[in-house]
């Protein structure tokens, strides 16, 4: 299994549950405000989830852009980790 499917998985599962939803109904293009009217306050949840996960800081304004979907918010922590990975 790849990093990227590994980290979708997880992303997905935080959306979940701060959305409050059961993770089968987040797919990767359910966008964050518009699909799952989640506020910005959840979406900053969302990235302080993820740094804890990974142990480097998630840039929350990336994530507040009101198109930004599930796979498009594990792609902005994939890049977090990546560069985790370089230092």
């Amino acid at each position: 299994m790849s990093k990227a499917v590994d980290t979708l998985r997880h992303v997905s599962a935080i959306v979940a549950a701060i959305a409050d939803r059961p993770v089968e109904e987040i797919t990767t293009r359910s966008r964050l405000v518009e699909d799952l009217d989640l506020d910005s306050l959840q979406v900053v949840e969302i990235a302080v989830r993820a740094e804890e996960e990974i142990g480097m800081p998630v840039d929350d304004a990336l994530l507040t852009e009101p198109e930004m979907t599930v796979e498009q918010c594990a792609q902005v922590v994939n890049e977090a980790a990546a560069q985790k990975a370089l230092t």
